[in-house]
């Protein structure tokens, strides 16, 4: 069955990086259909729709990132990204991305943490998102969080740098210009 998935998980970033824009809706929803054929009989509706990277990872520990690979993110993304990353180094930080997609059991996960009545994963602590539904699950990436390498999520100057190069390169949109700051996150537009 594994290498079945893997089959469908190829299929589906072939018609994914082929399908233009406007059917951007389509192809998720085809995205998630895939991705609930593999998920194991413990999946709760209440996390929302499985996504690709449930089906490319799904033994994968959702209290854990998903490994970083560059070849994951979307093309123009990558490139947009190299070239933040290219102008935070050459101004003396030292970028990485912490986590690029993100499976819906992660996200589910996540989203568990300040909500103690939520199904499976409900938890003390204080809120990290406050959607089920982040751009984090789109495949191929569309979305990360970059932090820094040797202070991690301490430096908010590194934070307000990131800010400046995202504007300057544009094409993306920076998570710490929001209402609800997620300073390390960088999307697509």
């Amino acid at each position: 069955m594994f290498p079945l998935v893997l089959v469908g998980v190829a299929v589906l970033v072939v018609v994914l990086r082929t399908r233009g824009s406007a059917q951007d809706g389509a192809a998720t929803a085809t995205q998630s259909s895939s991705a609930a054929e593999t998920v194991s009989s413990d999946w709760d509706d209440e996390w929302g729709a499985p996504n690709s990277w449930d089906a490319k990872y799904p033994t994968a520990d959702p209290k854990k990132p998903i490994p970083y690979v560059a070849d994951d993110l979307d093309p123009t993304f990558k490139g947009l990204i190299d070239q933040v990353f290219s102008s935070m180094k050459a101004r003396g930080y030292d970028p990485k991305v912490y986590e690029g997609g993100r499976s819906q059991r992660r996200q589910a996960y996540l989203y568990g943490q300040g909500r103690t009545d939520f199904p499976g994963y409900g938890r003390e602590g204080s809120k990290v998102t406050w959607t089920l539904s982040s751009n984090h699950g789109a495949y191929p990436a569309r979305a990360v969080d970059v932090i820094s390498t040797s202070k991690a999520w301490s430096d908010q100057a590194f934070f307000t740098a990131l800010g400046e190069e995202v504007a300057k390169v544009g094409g993306m949109t920076w998570g710490g210009s929001w209402s609800s700051k997620d300073y390390p996150h960088v999307e697509l537009a």
